[in-house]
């Protein structure tokens, strides 16, 4: 399921070419019927589902002090990441409580969630809600046999973050957070996500079979640190600007 139909299709094409079937569904997850609309169609064409792992989120493209965030930026990314999370687990769990077999559903969150997060103040927010929420599934779901984990990755390079860090129309401060980023960690570099997809797959499969209500963080041990940059670097709110630089 991809907002971007070709994406899904390349992704359920590479399914195929492993002997598996696979259906790509397009659908905007903000949308409160998609996630009922996608189920519907997954069970449809290939049974009840089993597993399920909801990569629902982004930050809306909501950068700035909270000081200056209106009420709609404010929401954009909890819609995006709390609700469509909530809606698609909600759909998600019905059908697997139909299909009698139990199951397991896996939510992808970020260390925003974890730690604070300047600059994206409602996206750190709606990814810590995510995690309480998984908490809170996870124990209503257990009398039916269905596990709900979280899984946290820190900063990694994909599709948008690579756009992110080197586009002309970033601006600096965003671009050297991507380098503060990666001289922080640990591990001395940012994650790819095939590093991190194998902890989706343990979370997804009987490897973690007593293993529910709980959150995993792949950040190349950045938690673990005070060096954690603030997105977009140190920024004065417009609300405030006068005091500042009359200061």
């Amino acid at each position: 399921v991809d907002l971007d139909a070709e994406a899904a299709q390349r992704t359920a094409a590479e399914i195929e070419e492993l002997g598996r079937r696979a259906l790509a569904v397009q659908a905007d997850l903000t949308d409160p019927d998609a996630p009922h609309r996608m189920v519907a169609e997954t069970v449809a064409a290939l049974g009840s589902p089993s597993v399920a792992v909801n990569v629902c989120g982004g930050t809306g493209g909501v950068f700035k002090p909270f000081l200056d965030i209106t009420a709609d930026e404010w929401r954009r990314p909890i819609e995006l990441n709390l609700t469509s999370t909530f809606l698609s687990c909600q759909a998600e769990a019905i059908a697997m409580v139909h299909g009698g077999r139990g199951g397991t559903i896996v939510n992808v969150g970020s260390t925003s969630g974890v730690a604070a997060a300047p600059n994206l103040s409602g996206y750190g927010a709606a990814n810590a809600a995510v995690i309480h929420f998984t908490k809170s599934a996870a124990v209503e779901l257990a009398p039916y046999g269905i596990r709900v984990n979280c899984l946290v990755p820190g900063t990694h390079w994909t599709e948008g973050t690579r756009r992110l860090a080197t586009s002309e129309d970033s601006s600096p401060e965003i671009k050297d957070f991507y380098r503060q980023a990666a001289d922080a960690t640990p591990l001395g570099r940012l994650g790819e996500a095939d590093e991190t997809s194998g902890v989706a797959l343990f979370l997804a499969s009987e490897l973690s079979s007593y293993l529910t209500g709980h959150h995993i963080i792949s950040d190349g041990g950045l938690m673990h640190t005070t060096a954690r940059p603030a997105f977009g670097g140190t920024r004065i709110p417009d609300a405030i600007r006068d005091v500042e630089e009359g200061s």
